[in-house]
């Protein structure tokens, strides 16, 4: 993922030093990043990989086979389509989950919050803002949505093993065209499979910054063809696809996910290239709930939503057992893995 550090300098003016404490954060986050960023690379290189982590995961995937939900039909095609194409679109009215009405009214107070903020002179620089955690813990209700039964079933059937739910990232994404930060392919590391599901909390055209993805038979020659975890920008990419007439045009191999506020979207976003399309006509505002298994592959690149683990115990013992081992995982995690520092590095510090 390339990342201009110096991009905030631009905005730097002797009555506004925040660009430049904003890149200092940058500058720390990375450096404790470094610790996951050096275990990432070691769990990807081949042997690691196709002699210790995939037998192990294949073994958790048989043990875990007679114990998977079952769905009605509606469920079962979401949870296809997510295995088939990497997304699957449907809405909150389909849905019909309890308390969606509250994570609305919500989600509404902070996206009006992050939208006057977007325009102060210290955010100047940003692509995209994320809610914080002081707004996200005076709406818990947002991150209990998360944990609605329904989205939980459609998640473990797909993922094949018992589910963890990593919170959510409320995001903010300012109508400036900039290719950065989650508008760059990539593909996520947290997992062999994860589940991300948005939700759009106002209307998202091709002009408004559309979640996309990249069609299954082009992400399979993609996979094959970069270096692993490779990120690209969309001209580079499609500089990429120019060299075969059959994948030069877009509609042959990405998904644009337009739709009308309440729009949801499930998608892997470990197995699929993907990004937020840049808007350059309206700023788009989505949540974004995260969700892969209890043995995760890398553990260090999970738990970075910006609730802190306090915050996110707090939260935790307000939910009855079954739904607190869906937070707890990490206590459970074999191996030196749960002891390497996570990853600081978020979409707002790219």
């Amino acid at each position: 993922m390339r990342i201009n550090y110096l991009y905030p300098l631009y905005h730097l003016r002797p009555n506004n030093l925040l660009p430049l404490y904003h890149l200092g954060i940058r500058v720390i986050n990375k450096l404790l990043s470094l610790p996951s960023d050096i275990a990432a690379k070691i769990h990807s290189t081949d042997w690691v990989e196709q002699s210790i982590l995939l037998p192990q995961y294949q073994q958790y995937l048989t043990h875990y086979q007679n114990h998977l939900p079952k769905l009605d039909t509606s469920d079962l095609t979401i949870a296809e389509q997510i295995e088939q194409e990497g997304v699957s679109i449907t809405s909150l009215e389909a849905l019909a989950i309890p308390q969606t009405e509250l994570l609305l009214e919500a989600a509404q107070q902070i996206m009006t919050e992050l939208a006057q903020r977007s325009r102060s002179p210290s955010h100047a620089h940003k692509h995209t803002l994320m809610a914080t955690a002081n707004q996200l813990m005076a709406h818990p209700e947002i991150f209990f949505w998360g944990l609605s039964e329904r989205i939980l079933k459609i998640v473990e059937y797909y993922l094949g093993l018992p589910v963890a739910y990593d919170g959510l990232a409320f995001y903010y994404s300012v109508a400036d065209g900039r290719n950065a930060g989650p508008r760059i392919w990539h593909r996520d590391k947290e997992d062999w499979k994860m589940v991300k599901v948005a939700v759009y909390l106002n209307d998202v055209d091709e002009l408004g910054g559309p979640f996309q993805s990249v069609k299954s038979t082009v992400n399979t020659w993609l996979i094959e063809t970069l270096p692993k975890y490779r990120g690209l920008t969309h001209t580079e990419l499609q500089q990429l696809f120019d060299a075969d007439s059959g994948k030069a045009d877009s509609c042959h191999w990405l998904n644009s996910c337009v739709g009308k506020a309440g729009t949801v979207i499930f998608t892997d976003t470990a197995r699929f290239y993907h990004r937020g399309k840049p808007p350059i006509k309206t700023d788009r505002s989505a949540i974004f709930f995260h969700y892969f298994s209890q043995r995760p592959k890398n553990p260090f690149f999970c738990e970075r939503s910006l609730l802190s683990r306090k915050q996110t115990a707090d939260l935790t013992n307000q939910l009855p057992p079954n739904l607190q081992n869906h937070l707890l995982w990490r206590n459970c995690y074999p191996g030196i893995g749960r002891y390497i520092p996570k990853n600081y590095m978020r979409v707002d510090n790219w």
